[in-house]
This record gives C-alpha cells, structure tokens and sequence, in this order.
C-alpha cells in the first residue's frame, strides 16, 4: 500500500506499487486490478476479506489498492490510472457537473457510522444545547448525527449546535476536554471508544437505508474492460456473502487487518455485516439511492434538481453478477 497526495504521484509512482497480498496467491498471469481508498478502515472490510479469502484469485485478479486523496481520485479514474475508487461521493460530485464516471457497487444499504457520546452523555437526549463534532458543514457525520437525533424525535437544527472539529483522534481529544459532546465514528474507533467510557448513543445500522461506502469507475473503463470489472464485482458480491454466512470466518480475516481486540473486532464486523442486504448485495434501491443523492450532492452542491440515476449510478454489472447467483435484487 502506497499513500497518494497528487495526480502526478499516482502517475510516477505506478510502477512502484506493491501488491497487497493479504494471502492472495501471486500469479504472473493474473491480472492486476487496482483500488483506490480514501483509507484503510472497516468501510473496505468487504474488499480484504475477498483478498484473504481468494475471491479475487478465483476471477484471475490480483488486487493492488492505494490510498489516494479523495481531491484526486475523480483525476485519477479519468485517466485510467485506477479501476475503481472506494470513494464514490466524490465521484458522484463530479458526475453531477459531467464527469464521465459512475457509482458502481455499495457493500452496505445502511451506514456504519455510531454515534458515540462524551461518557456524561448517557442518552441521545442529554444532547439538548449541545455540540456535536462533524469533519465539515453537510458532512456524512453530520448527516449521521441529524439522522440519530431525528430518530429520537429531535430537531438537528434547533436542539444542538455542530462544530467541525476534524477527525477521529482530534474529535476524541475534544470529546474528553468538553468542547464537544459527540460525534459519529466508524464502528471500530466507536467500540474502541466504548471500552474506554464513551457512551454509545445510536448505530445507523439500525435504522434506514443509506447505500454506503461505494465504489466508483469511469464510462470508459464501464464500455471496454466489462469482463474485468465484472469480475471484480462478482468476487465482491461473494465476499459480502461470506461476510453474512460465515462470521467466524470474517473476524478471523478482519482480525488479521485491523490490529484490535477480538471484542472490538466482532462488534465492528457485526455492525458490517447487520448493513448489508443480503436480498440486493452490493446495490441500493431506487428510492435509497435518490435520498442519497440528495441529501448529499444536491443540497450540499445547491443544484436546482437532482441528477438523475442513470447520470451518477450503472448496476448494469452488478445485476448481471446477482442473475449468475441466483440472486432476485431489488429496484
């Protein structure tokens, strides 16, 4: 794994970047496919666990991902440097203004975020007059937290106050000082956080759709290289299968990536494994996919109207991968 901060790095260091085995099998035939992530957390479990598992060797790919910035990606898609990105919001942005790129496969209907409170805040409720941390104005933290605190008959506008205060270690840091009283964070750095006396105050994994952390490729790649891209989705829809069918098996594989105790482990890869649908593996709804777009792109970019589907969004693979499995899907 290599970072990435600038288009022209990507293009120098291409050369240079090292397959990330995670017990794939390293076959000169096979053909190399190569990930872009914002970075390595348990949002991309569903892509480690197909390396470990062999998923990606079984279709004759040899994955290589890269951490990149999410100001670079849609530059590096376009001029084929990568596959797929990990970092489909940024992408969708760009297809919105017509960049030639589409959102192709989402691991999860529901987002992994948890809303975890300072350890004073002992209900979603204490949070009246407070101030919640977000990493920026229309953030998906920001986004989460609304979504908790509306589930819990409460108005984001009104009752709370949101800061920007960064990311997860510096929201931490605030959190224990009293600059702010809560934030949403990824489920392993929650559980992480719930161990050490934070309050735990909402997982959106238990509440309504929200396609998350999706993937991304470009028209081009989308026309020309539809056998390979199909098989990376086909490997990955298996990888979201296993997730469901064979638990112990996937915190074994997360165990090996993410250097936690298994208790964290487990209930980070749980909060994974409730986010997926297990009937449209790897897709979104019509419906969830437009709320999406909205309260994402629409708003924050301030569009008249919302892109249409067909602009930002191609499951035309992925469906096709569901009929080869047996799998209905829905629209």
């Amino acid at each position: 794994m290599i970072k990435i901060f600038g288009f022209m790095q990507t293009v120098a260091l291409a050369a240079l970047v090292g397959v990330a085995s995670l017990g794939q099998r390293s076959l000169s035939h096979a053909e190399q496919f190569r990930v872009a992530l914002s970075t390595k957390d348990f949002g991309y479990l569903p892509l480690f666990v197909g390396m470990r598992a062999g998923l990606f060797a079984q279709e004759n790919l040899e994955i290589q991902w890269i951490v990149v910035n999410s100001n670079v990606v849609v530059t590096a898609l376009l001029a084929g440097e990568i596959d797929v990105a990990g970092i489909a919001g940024s992408s969708m942005r760009a297809a919105a203004r017509g960049a030639p790129l589409k959102a192709n496969f989402f691991p999860y209907d529901k987002s992994l975020f948890v809303l975890m409170g300072a350890p004073n805040i002992k209900r979603v409720q204490d949070l009246k007059g407070k101030v919640i941390g977000t990493t920026g104005p229309g953030a998906t933290t920001e986004v989460a937290a609304s979504m908790v605190l509306q589930h819990h008959g409460m108005d984001p506008k009104k009752d709370v106050t949101f800061m920007t205060i960064g990311g997860a270690e510096t929201s931490i840091v605030a959190m224990r000082n009293g600059i702010i009283q809560a934030r949403a964070f990824n489920p392993d750095a929650a559980y992480i956080m719930k161990k050490q006396g934070f309050t735990e105050l909402g997982v959106l994994a238990d509440m309504g759709p929200w396609p998350w952390a999706g993937y991304s490729t470009s028209d081009a790649l989308l026309a020309n290289r539809r056998d390979k891209l199909k098989r990376w989705t086909r490997a990955m829809v298996k990888s979201l299968q296993l997730m469901l069918n064979r638990k112990e098996e996937t915190y074994k594989f997360a165990q090996a990536d993410f250097a936690h105790a298994r208790d964290v482990i487990e209930a980070a890869a749980n909060v994974c494994i409730k986010a997926i649908d297990p009937q449209n593996p790897g897709a979104a709804t019509d419906d969830a996919m437009r709320k999406n777009i909205d309260l994402t792109i629409t708003q924050p970019l301030k569009l008249p109207a919302s892109p249409s589907l067909a602009q930002l969004v191609d499951f035309s693979l992925l469906r096709e991968v569901h009929k080869e499995l047996g799998i209905a899907g829905r629209k």
